[in-house]
């Protein structure tokens, strides 16, 4: 989010600068703040969606780490049969052969099991 902002304060300045100066004119000026407010406000936005579906990843990691049940399609997924990895923020079995073999749940599709 920094670096949006950066980016925004850093374009705002140029714009100003160059209105100063009257490399462009103040019609161009608003177009080109115009567009750098629309375009921060949906980097915004997609920010605050990332941070949402992190914060659901890293609770559902959390509630997996102290032992408690989460459930994926309708499988209960535990400590004693799968694992979770961190690189594709989904639940890998731990089983080579059996019923649970190969399975991989990604952990935007779970949900922590309501006691």
């Amino acid at each position: 989010m920094q670096i949006i902002l950066g980016l925004f304060a850093l374009i705002i300045v140029v714009t100003l600068l160059a209105a100063k100066f009257e490399a462009i004119s103040h019609q161009k000026k608003m177009h080109i703040l115009k567009l750098t407010a629309l375009l921060f406000a949906l980097l915004w936005l997609y920010e605050a969606s990332v941070d949402h579906s992190d914060e659901r990843v890293r609770e559902l990691y959390n509630a997996f780490r102290q032992g408690k049940t989460i459930v994926c399609e309708e499988q209960e997924v535990t400590q004693e049969h799968f694992y979770f990895e961190t690189g594709t923020e989904s639940f890998v079995s731990t089983e080579e052969k059996g019923p649970l073999s190969g399975l991989i749940y990604p952990a935007s599709e779970c949900e922590i099991k309501s006691e």
